[in-house]
């Protein structure tokens, strides 16, 4: 696997710190376990990291600057939201796919480690959620404010359910169903089942490109 932006020792330590992490849990890696994966020497991990809780922390910082790159390229502002919607929903999945550790980290350890990449776990959600409310606005009644939570709980829980399994390669393939999950709070059912088979379209469009 690639590193996560150059070919730097800091860079091979963040994704030997993800793949170990995917592999075994943040729990059960060690500092030794991420040099190993890295080609790197204690000495240069200490050099680089006070700690592995920071290194940890970096990691996930790096797997949200790339998820955020992904879907910035996807969503425009001269877009409909059920649009951007649909299409930043598909370009995270794609990301989580292509970067299946990275995915797992940002998702499955993040917030447990606590400390800063929990931090930075809970600050990325909360930029998603921005970005989710925007829904009331297209919503044809008035709904819960807890609306926008509550989608994003349950497409992260699907998500992470099929990380765990290791299944990310398949990804792609509930993009309509996340779509789905986020847009009917807002959409109701029959606007969001036909924001579903866009994103169908657009993923078979994407895998014969």
């Amino acid at each position: 696997m690639e590193p996560v932006t150059s070919h730097s020792e800091r860079e091979w330590i963040l994704v030997g710190m993800a793949e170990r992490c995917a592999a075994r849990g943040y729990e059960a890696t060690s500092v030794d376990d991420v040099c190993e994966a890295a080609g790197v020497s204690r000495a240069s991990f200490d050099d680089l990291f006070p700690d592995q809780a920071e290194c940890l922390a970096a990691t996930v910082e790096a797997a949200i600057a790339q998820a955020q790159r992904a879907v910035g390229a996807a969503i425009s502002p001269q877009q409909s939201w059920p649009a951007n919607l649909r299409d930043g929903a598909a370009a995270l999945l794609g990301f989580f796919a292509a970067r299946p550790t990275l995915a797992h980290v940002l998702l499955i350890e993040a917030q447990p480690a606590g400390g800063r990449a929990a931090v930075l776990a809970e600050s990325a959600r909360a930029e998603l959620l921005v970005l989710l409310e925007r829904g009331h606005e297209h919503a044809a009644e008035e709904i819960p404010a807890s609306a926008a939570r509550g989608a994003l709980a349950g497409a992260e829980s699907l998500i992470a359910r099929q990380l765990a399994a290791g299944d990310a390669a398949n990804l792609a393939a509930i993009t309509p169903d996340v779509v789905y999950m986020l847009a009917v709070p807002f959409l109701g059912v029959g606007e969001a089942q036909r924001l579903t088979v866009g994103a169908n379209r657009r993923r078979h469009l994407r895998a014969v490109a």
